[in-house]
């Protein structure tokens, strides 16, 4: 069943409330009626009843004062059928039973007795009929014959006849009451709807308040207590909408600060439900999905990690299994999240992706373990040497000098190395200026042919030049140099009797520059890694005599400085071709 609104409970209180007011105004009224319609009904019978007996006093001095012949005429003034006039002898006064029925006898025997008697003694009550069982109207008056009591006239009469002219009046009544029931009903309903309108805007605008829209303002009427309310009401809407925006901010925030962090956050209530992933947490626990909460899955150490933490309030590290997180190394740090009473209340982890960190250490351990073998082997013959020397061997002219070119050459690939070293860190931590200027890719090939021709041998450089002239933005030692290491391992690989092409074009506003030689190639495994340091230890290539291993590193530093792209291409025995890629305008 609906529940009343207020307003039709204030308009039915007050109808209803009006509505008594207004049965018991009727009923006092009625009731009134009907004690002033009696009084005066008694007054009537008691007129009527001092009538009779001035009646039969004449009568009674005409000789007529047989009681029996004075019943018989009193009879004759009955005006109604349900009236009753009795004449009692005088001696009726002097029984001794005053009380009861006879009650208004005895009241008229006192009047008689009394010493100063003043005006007539007559008398008339209301009381209930012992006989009939009904209220009578009851009024006597004494017949006197010469002075002397003779009889008393005793009238009564019912009070049916007041309830008559109270019954003409009912209906009157009642269409009183039902005009006063229906003003009651529109005074009630305007009361009710004036007090009603203004709680109804309040929960209108509390009602869109509540669906998010926090603009919303009610207009206060008049100076009352709900007018008072409609402004706290306000002034409460507009410390709410300062709050939401402060926290909208901060959470704004939030989402900012988390969705830049290069590390993963996510956090669990205490039931291990999610209520917080950022965008890297969803790319290391669920990669090449949407960075979505709804489709983080946590793996089960790490929901296994927030539970520890969460039930013993204790920070916790851990490390996730490949498993979790396929082929990448994820540290993680747990902390509790504070819960009502100062219990835990969850936990929150941090994720940190440490692939890169391990693979720079071993790259630093490889680098450190590679650099210690380059400069072991230069450093041992030279040490040999010497001591060869320092053993006598320094007396033979022709074999100290050979011994020293050696020593010499050794130096120099000491100090080639130590160059390249120092070159690539330059490179790679950006601090090298280059000198851009226009430079004839062809002229520049041909420089660099011309350089490395004598160490080809019987290998042939195959010149694909392009018609015209081919100019990029760079700068010219380091393309130089770019040239000068591929060509120089193509030399290297390349067989005797063995082709080297050499080709330059211009695409899309870019130089694109290629060298294939006819070596024994790279194996798919191993072409990712061409451009590590000290690639030349690779078991799945030769060594390259005299090469520090550094070269293809510097290389592709030099193209990347320069805004470019270097690309390799090649297959076992069908030769290794490097693509190098630069920009026309130096972009």
């Amino acid at each position: 069943m609906r529940p009343r609104s207020i307003r039709s409970r204030l308009a039915l209180s007050y109808l209803a409330l009006a509505t008594l007011c207004l049965v018991l105004v009727a009923t006092f009224v009625t009731w009134r009626l009907q004690l002033q319609y009696t009084t005066t009904y008694a007054w009537v019978i008691e007129r009527q009843a001092r009538l009779i007996g001035r009646m039969l006093e004449e009568y009674a001095r005409d000789g007529g004062a047989d009681p029996a012949r004075l019943e018989r005429l009193a009879q004759e003034f009955r005006w109604r059928p349900d009236a009753t006039i009795r004449v009692l002898p005088a001696a009726a006064l002097r029984t001794p039973a005053r009380t009861g029925p006879a009650g208004e006898l005895a009241a008229l025997a006192a009047c008689l007795d009394a010493p100063q008697r003043t005006g007539d003694c007559t008398f008339r009550t209301v009381r209930r009929d012992p006989a009939e069982g009904g209220q009578r109207v009851f009024a006597a008056s004494p017949v006197l014959v010469d002075g002397r009591l003779f009889a008393v006239v005793h009238v009564s009469v019912p009070t049916g006849w007041v309830w008559v002219q109270l019954r003409r009046m009912l209906p009157q009544l009642g269409v009183g009451l039902v005009i006063g029931m229906v003003l009651a009903w529109v005074l009630g309903a305007r009361l009710a709807r004036g007090l009603v309108e203004p709680i109804e805007d309040l929960t209108r605008v509390a009602t869109r308040m509540s669906a998010g829209d926090l603009t919303q303002t009610v207009a206060p009427r008049g100076a009352d207590e709900i007018a008072r309310l409609a402004e706290h009401f306000n002034h409460m809407a507009g410390r709410l909408r300062e709050m939401v925006t402060t926290l909208e901010a901060e959470r704004t925030r939030l989402e900012t600060i988390l969705a830049s962090m290069s590390d993963g956050v996510v956090a669990v209530d205490r039931g291990g439900t999610l209520i917080l992933a950022n965008r890297a947490a969803s790319d290391l626990l669920a990669p090449g999905r949407r960075g979505d909460e709804a489709f983080l899955r946590p793996g089960p150490r790490l929901r296994a990690l927030l539970a520890e933490t969460a039930a013993r309030g204790q920070p916790c590290t851990g490390e996730l299994p490949p498993a979790e997180v396929g082929t990448r190394l994820v540290e993680v740090h747990c902390a509790p999240l504070p819960g009502e009473g100062g219990g835990p209340g969850g936990a929150v982890a941090v994720l940190r992706d440490v692939t890169e960190l391990r693979r720079l250490e071993r790259v630093r351990r490889e680098l450190t373990a590679n650099v210690s073998h380059e400069l072991r082997t230069p450093l041992t013959s030279i040490k040999g040497f010497a001591e060869t020397l320092l053993g006598g061997a320094m007396h033979d002219e022709a074999t100290g000098r050979r011994f020293l070119e050696i020593i010499d050459k050794e130096a120099n690939r000491l100090v080639k190395l130590v160059d390249d070293l120092l070159d690539l860190s330059r490179l790679e931590d950006k601090r090298v200026t280059l000198q851009l200027g226009q430079v004839d890719v062809g002229t520049l090939v041909d420089e660099t042919l011309a350089r490395l021709r004598p160490l080809a041998g019987a290998r042939v450089f195959d010149v694909q030049a392009p018609p015209g002239e081919v100019v990029a933005l760079a700068d010219r030692d380091r393309l130089s140099q770019v040239l000068t290491n591929l060509l120089d391992n193509a030399i290297k690989f390349t067989p005797d009797g063995g082709r080297i092409a050499i080709g330059w074009r211009c695409t899309d506003g870019e130089v694109e520059i290629s060298i294939s030689d006819a070596g024994p190639g790279i194996a798919p495994d191993d072409l990712p890694h061409v451009f590590e340091r000290f690639y030349k230890a690779d078991r799945a290539r030769p060594a390259s005599p005299g090469g520090s291993g550094l070269g293809l590193a510097i290389t592709k530093h030099i193209v990347e400085a320069h805004g470019g792209r270097i690309a390799v291409t090649s297959a076992p025995g069908a030769g290794t071709t490097f693509v190098v890629t630069l920009p026309r305008n130096g972009d």
